[in-house]
């Protein structure tokens, strides 16, 4: 019955409850929340985000604590087998560099853009030591 796999995680009712194991849920749900269901949706923010017991979705959605379960299952269950096939978290923290890669060339792109706009003879200079600013603070970490 556990919505969380992870064998290891210690089990209340049957049910994962580490926040490891929750917070892979959340981290799988905010990639791929946009190709559930509006109902999914609603339901896994109810349970992972809010903390709401299952008791209290199906009080407020007026329906069985059952099928606020299996719904909730299958909704994990199908951000599970979405990572599984396009691999978009695995990707972006591979080597702990995927955002900060995707950060540096929208840097460069905004860096080149405001090279343009000197070039025009825009007054960029409050621009481009902002930009420097960031490039400095990136690097340095």
């Amino acid at each position: 019955m556990p919505l969380q796999k992870t064998p290891s995680a210690p089990r209340l009712n049957g049910r994962a409850r580490s926040l490891a194991d929750r917070t892979a849920v959340i981290r799988l749900f905010d990639a791929y929340a946009g190709l559930l269901t509006s109902r999914q949706q609603r339901l896994v923010r109810m349970y992972y985000h809010e903390d709401l017991s299952l008791g209290e979705i199906a009080g407020r959605l007026r329906v069985s604590r059952q099928a606020v379960f299996d719904s909730l299952r299958r909704s994990v269950d199908e951000v599970r087998h979405l990572e599984d096939r396009l691999r978009v978290l695995a990707e972006a923290g591979r080597n702990g560099r995927g955002r900060r890669d995707v950060a540096a060339a929208r840097l460069r792109a905004v860096e080149r853009a405001a090279v343009r706009l000197t070039e025009a003879g825009a007054p960029t200079g409050p621009l481009l030591r902002a930009l420097r600013a960031l490039r400095e603070a990136m690097c340095a970490r």
